[in-house]
């Protein structure tokens, strides 16, 4: 073995022979090392070591110089590598928090962000919905704090109200039959005026034993002489008595209707009410449908009494009726109750 004087040259050769020869050193790979392939040596990269050692002293000076003599060079290559990638990671993830500096970025243009001229006409020529372009404002921004300024929030509007009808005297007439001008001891039509100071019989216009024929016929002299605003209409019971069609009945009906709208007159149609003989109910359910029918097709607010004074099998509740036809006072009073009802939430 050479002294640790002697020159490192000589220190790499074995002398055979008093001659010394080079060095070989045996390759990890035994295919190569039959090549008589030299094995590199460990300092692979001497153009990366010299960028280092550049940079080093151009940037780090003397940190630089004395990384370079406490790390080796391998060790100095991974730790650069790691922080590269830090780096990297540290980016990805401030650009893909809201408000980061991507989004900071987008911020900086106040023009939208519109999509391709065309796209956008292929989209209109074929029928497509175009849907409404993002603009900034839709980015996501910081969350407020003494780096951004504070808005106050928009304030909530306050509901409109409904319209509501002036309260004032509504005059009113019912057009009818013995059923509108009796009991004596109270008809509906007056008890109704009696529950509200806003409603004022005009006229109670019912006479007994009359047919929707008979109602139409002396519409003009009762009810529109007296110019009234409201027309209660009940007729159709004496026309199922005396077995008039439903057809002729409707369109005596049909035409009172129209003679009041034409003078500005508010229609309300009523449902005529049960019998105690349980044979007439079809034929009264019948008189019924066609009446709701015919008031739909006016857009005319009906009310049903039928259903007020009627039992499940459709014949008069015994107290309502003083005879199985007409009201009772009992009756008479449900029936002005339930027209107040329908009326007054309409403002009447």
């Amino acid at each position: 073995m050479s002294s640790p004087d002697e020159d490192p040259k000589i220190q790499s050769r074995h002398d055979i022979g008093g001659v010394a020869q080079p060095r070989i050193m045996a390759h990890p790979e035994p295919r190569l090392a039959q090549s008589n392939r030299y094995m590199a040596h460990p300092v692979r990269f001497g153009r990366a070591r010299r960028a280092w050692d550049s940079t080093t002293s151009r940037f780090g000076g003397t940190v630089g110089g004395s990384l370079k003599r406490v790390l080796p060079a391998e060790q100095r290559h991974r730790d650069l590598a790691v922080v590269v990638v830090f780096i990297l990671i540290a980016s990805a993830v401030a650009a893909s928090v809201p408000g980061g500096w991507a989004g900071a970025a987008s911020a900086g243009h106040s023009s939208p962000l519109i999509a391709d001229a065309g796209s956008s006409s292929d989209s209109a020529a074929s029928g497509e919905s175009i849907q409404p372009v993002a603009t900034t404002t839709d980015l996501p921004m910081l969350p407020a704090g003494p780096w951004a300024p504070t808005h106050p929030p928009t304030p909530t509007p306050k509901p409109t109200p409904a319209p509501t009808r002036t309260p004032h005297d509504y005059s009113f007439v019912a057009l009818g039959d013995s059923l509108t001008a009796w009991p004596a001891s109270g008809t509906w039509p007056s008890r109704l005026d009696s529950m509200d100071a806003n409603l004022h019989m005009v006229s109670n216009a019912g006479v007994p034993g009359n047919v929707t024929s008979q109602m139409l016929a002396r519409e003009n002299s009762d009810v529109f002489s007296l110019k009234p605003e409201v027309m209660f209409l009940l007729g159709g019971t004496n026309d199922v008595g005396q077995h008039i069609s439903q057809a002729t009945t409707i369109a005596n009906l049909r035409s009172i209707i129209v003679n009041a709208r034409a003078k500005k007159i508010t229609v309300f149609m009523m449902t005529i009410p049960p019998n105690s003989y349980s044979g007439m109910a079809a034929e009264i359910d019948s008189m019924n449908a066609a009446i709701i029918h015919l008031a739909n097709s006016y857009k005319i607010v009906y009310i049903d009494i039928h259903a007020v004074l009627s039992t499940t099998t459709g014949v008069y509740i015994s107290k309502y009726t003083s005879d199985g036809l007409h009201f009772s006072d009992l009756g008479a009073q449900a029936v002005a109750t339930a027209v107040y009802s329908r009326i007054h939430r309409l403002g009447y």
